[in-house]
């Protein structure tokens, strides 16, 4: 989904990932 700065974002469940959290996020080209 977009989030700040116009960018892409995901979030990885803390399950998943040994109790980090994670949040990537990609530039939209335009």
């Amino acid at each position: 989904k977009r989030g700040a700065d116009n960018k892409l974002i995901c979030f990885v469940h803390p399950k998943d990932t040994s109790g980090v959290l994670m949040e990537l996020c990609q530039e939209i080209s335009e």
